[in-house]
């Protein structure tokens, strides 16, 4: 079985361990497969970094764009997030890749977002960990979520993590420094069902 890491920060020591690393337009590797975005948080000089985005993200090794997206938590005006996001959706429909989402207090934003450009590219909302309504109205808009670290403790999200429907998540290390294959292990304990787990890679890299 691949442990399929869908967004991680660091590179896994596991062999049977496929993972997206997460990469900054200023500072990208492209030897591994990668995702590349620019965050929410690091908007200061999104012009130059954008220069970087087009070409990183053709690149053969580039397996989706992102992380990009909207953080209501932060001082950065809202209007620019939003400006630099939309940016990452057209590329990401462009170039034909998935767009990992950075999301924070902002979901009926980005359920707004998906009904008005009605993108072909698959959208995930990465380190997901809120609750189950939540959850089941970014599922039913079409957007699927991946689930980190706070899986193995968290008794609640457990519990909506076991009631999603096939094919509407991912897995992911983030910036944990533990192996995928332990949040695995933990996923497939909660919801009884290996086959769940079997295809995740192909059904990413399939959409």
């Amino acid at each position: 079985m691949v442990f399929f890491d869908m967004h991680s920060h660091n590179l896994s020591e596991e062999e049977n361990a496929l993972v997206i690393l997460n990469q900054y337009p200023l500072s990208a590797q492209t030897e591994s497969f990668f995702s590349v975005g620019i965050h929410p948080w690091y908007l200061e000089d999104w012009e130059k970094q954008w220069t970087k985005m087009r070409p990183l993200a053709s690149h053969q090794n580039c397996l989706a764009v992102g992380e990009c997206g909207l953080d209501k938590n932060i001082s950065t005006h809202f209007e620019l997030q939003q400006e630099i996001f939309k940016k990452h959706i057209e590329l990401s429909e462009e170039l034909k890749k998935p767009l990992i989402i950075h999301c924070v207090k902002a979901y009926d934003e980005v359920i707004r977002l998906k009904k008005q450009y009605k993108p072909e590219q698959m959208w995930v909302i990465h380190g997901f960990r809120k609750n189950e309504k939540t959850a089941l109205n970014l599922i039913k808009a079409g957007i699927k979520l991946s689930f980190g670290k706070a899986l193995l403790s968290d008794e609640s999200l457990q519990k909506t993590f076991r009631n999603l429907p096939q094919n509407s998540f991912f897995l992911e290390t983030d910036n944990a420094h533990i192996p995928i294959s332990h949040i695995y292990q933990k996923a497939i304990e909660i919801r009884q069902n290996l086959d769940d787990f079997t295809k995740m890679k192909m059904f990413f890299i399939s959409e």
